[in-house]
């Protein structure tokens, strides 16, 4: 990345939406729990949860279109944030605002919210890319798709802190 992109990377944490979105982490979840998803296992943020989570949001929505539409972007928010909350959870990553999108007008998830969040853990030269993941998980109709990545994470971030956690970013 040029010297511009990492100065825009480090002002894009500091986007007040952004710090607005990350504030409500909390109550989301929470909602999340009692109301999309209130069957899930005693410990949600594991593969199981994460293959629980997947039916759930499959068997909500049939289609992609749907998840675009203003009236459902606070449920497809909310299953968002678990699935990328477990891989923070899970494996020392941390909510990063990264724009994947060429531009602001590109941004057409979640009603223009203005930010794309994804999950950054210490083990991997890559981000964790949760509306990607919300959106396969509907196109494909695989079933369990979270899960996979889930356990390929985890491998990965076992072999990473077996040698001492060495540092790759």
């Amino acid at each position: 990345m040029s010297r511009a992109a990492l100065r825009q990377r480090e002002k894009d944490q500091h986007d007040p939406a952004w710090l607005t979105w990350l504030s409500e982490m909390d109550g989301a979840l929470e909602t999340y729990f009692a109301v999309d998803a209130p069957d899930m296992p005693g410990d949600p943020f594991t593969a199981v949860g994460l293959a629980h989570a997947e039916r759930v949001f499959m068997a909500m929505f049939s289609a992609v279109d749907p998840l675009f539409e203003p009236e459902h972007a606070a449920v497809v928010d909310r299953f968002q944030r678990y699935v990328g909350e477990t891989f923070v959870r899970s494996f020392d990553g941390r909510w990063m605002n990264v724009r994947i999108s060429e531009s602001r007008d590109t941004d057409v998830f979640f009603d223009r919210r203005g930010f794309e969040p994804v999950v950054l853990t210490p083990f991997q030269d890559s981000f964790i890319d949760v509306v990607s993941m919300v959106l396969t998980a509907v196109h494909c109709r695989a079933g369990g798709e979270w899960a996979w990545i889930y356990g390929n994470s985890a491998q990965d971030y076992a072999e990473w802190r077996a040698p001492g956690q060495p540092r790759i970013l």
